[in-house]
């Protein structure tokens, strides 16, 4: 049964759910406590999952048991050098699937995966909607990093399909974030967009012509964001209260997680003036058996110095997407900043730098990639004419075959949907196996990302290079990949087999999706 149709804007910290009215109209549905996003965390609470605002209990009651940032885990492999040092700081466990992927393991030993966490937080924003509207929500237009690689996106959709919902598109967040800002303004630009979130700093170059907003590149850091810096903040002053108070914080999970809020509190408070006072009481218990209550004084200044190796960070991914798009910053007309920690006035000053020219913040930064995407469902489904969005694949994909070179398939910054063949022959008399593997990304072999190994299995009994088989490699319209091979003698399409694959198989997705439309709500 077909319902209506959502914009989502899945996030690192926070989610937030938009639709456009019958009238044209953008509208932020807003959460049962009033506010326009929802904190994308999960308690597994002992009488079923916990989500959203309420969940924020289960940080002091059960910190093992509640999960946030999982984004940052969606089709990451376990061995990845980026989870690993995420699994250092994180209250809860990180364990390797029987795959490679990574797994969630809670007390007593249940594990989840990040699309099933995943798949709670867009269940829950599709009940506010279905609130919102008195019907079923089946479908949405849901937004992801730029710098999302294919098993990233396949695993957004993956979580989606759990949670109950249709994806009819996946859009990149400044590509969502352009179209909220630009699609009324009816004014031929050229956009730097600058999407600084929770967890992820994406930038692309778009230019807006005529309602066409074409993405002519993307770059961006997968693990840079406000968690980052909430987590300097946290390190800072735990060792400051080991150093003062004889006070180890780092082994009590609940005193951090407060230490946590209290930090990301201030934080914010600095976006707007130059001090913020931090007080948590009873934050732990000294060795004099008295309770800690911290009390600090935080200056911008201090922020700045502790945050400075990652504003650093932001400059490389802007001047390559000039490169990529074969434009100098002279040739921007705009630069949009997106997300949360643009507030920050630093982050506004290095983004400003990189590109000679001082940044827009988007009004309300926090809900206009949701706004996009509901703008997206509405050119679907035809309630908005005079739109189109063209976008590009973040990274190229490669192909080789047992130890040879890896071969370009498909270019990062390509155009998407697009289609590319690659021909494969056998090597030795009758060969009835033949293997190959994909790679993702543009730099050298330390920076690709193996996608994963398929085999072209019972092939016909011939001397060696006499099979000759044509893989077609498919980037759709949401940067996922899809697969298909051809024996070119016969026209027949041997069977394709996934050796080594990552992500979930779709009977996983349809038991798990199961196992959540029959669990409370």
């Amino acid at each position: 049964m077909s319902g209506r149709a959502i914009g989502i804007d899945l996030g690192t910290s926070n989610s937030a759910v938009a639709v456009i009215d019958r009238d044209g109209r953008p509208r932020i549905l807003t959460t049962p406590e009033g506010a326009t996003t929802m904190p994308s965390l999960v308690w597994f609470a002992d009488e079923g999952p916990v989500v959203g605002e309420q969940a924020i209990a289960g940080l002091e009651e059960q910190p093992e048991h509640t999960v946030f940032a999982v984004k940052r885990l969606l089709g990451r492999p376990f061995q990845h050098p980026d989870v690993q040092a995420l699994a250092k700081r994180l209250p809860y466990r990180l364990v390797p699937a029987s795959n490679g992927d990574t797994l969630i393991e809670l007390t007593g030993g249940r594990r989840v995966s990040p699309e099933e966490v995943s798949a709670l937080v867009l269940r829950r924003l599709r009940q506010i909607a279905e609130h919102a509207f008195g019907e079923a929500v089946t479908e949405a237009v849901i937004t992801v990093p730029a710098w999302f690689d294919s098993a990233q996106r396949q695993a957004t959709k993956d979580a989606a399909a759990i949670a109950g919902l249709v994806v009819r598109r996946l859009i990149s967040e400044p590509t969502a974030a352009a179209l909220g800002f630009g699609a009324h303004r009816g004014v031929d630009r050229r956009y730097a967009v600058c999407d600084l979130g929770g967890g992820t700093f994406d930038v692309s170059m778009v230019d807006v012509e005529r309602g066409h907003f074409e993405v002519l590149a993307t770059t961006g850091d997968a693990f840079l964001g406000g968690d980052d810096v909430d987590r300097t903040i946290v390190e800072q002053l735990a060792r400051e209260a080991k150093r003062d108070k004889g006070v180890d914080l780092f082994v009590d999970p609940i005193a951090l997680d407060r230490l946590r809020r209290a930090a990301q509190a201030g934080k914010h408070e600095l976006s707007l003036s130059h001090t913020a006072d931090l007080v948590v009481p009873r934050l732990a218990q000294l060795p004099s058996g008295r309770a800690l209550t911290l009390e600090r004084t935080l200056r911008r200044d201090e922020l700045e110095l502790w945050a400075a190796p990652m504003l650093r960070r932001l400059e490389a991914p802007c001047l390559a997407a000039l490169e990529r798009a074969g434009r100098t910053a002279a040739e921007v007309d705009e630069v949009l900043l997106v997300g949360g920690m643009t507030r920050m006035p630093a982050v506004q000053e290095r983004l400003a730098r990189a590109f000679g020219r001082p940044p827009v913040v988007v009004p309300n930064p926090d809900e206009v990639v949701a706004i996009g995407a509901a703008l997206e469902v509405a050119r679907l489904e035809g309630r908005i004419e005079g739109i189109l969005l063209i976008d590009v694949c973040a990274r190229g994909v490669s192909i080789s075959v047992g130890d040879g070179p890896r071969q370009v398939a498909i270019p990062g910054s390509t155009v998407i949907p697009t289609r590319e063949h690659r021909l494969l022959a056998t090597s030795r008399d009758g060969q009835r196996r033949l293997e190959f593997d994909l790679w993702e990304g543009d730099g050298g072999v330390d920076d690709q990302r193996h996608l994963g190994r398929y085999a072209v299995v019972d092939l016909a009994d011939a001397p060696a290079g006499e099979i000759l088989i044509m893989i077609e490699l498919t980037l759709d319209v949401d940067g996922t990949l899809r697969l298909a091979a051809t024996e070119l003698v016969s026209g027949e399409r041997p069977q394709l087999e996934a050796v080594l694959h990552a992500g979930l198989g779709r009977a996983d997705v349809d038991r798990l999706a199961g196992s959540l439309e029959a669990s409370p709500r």
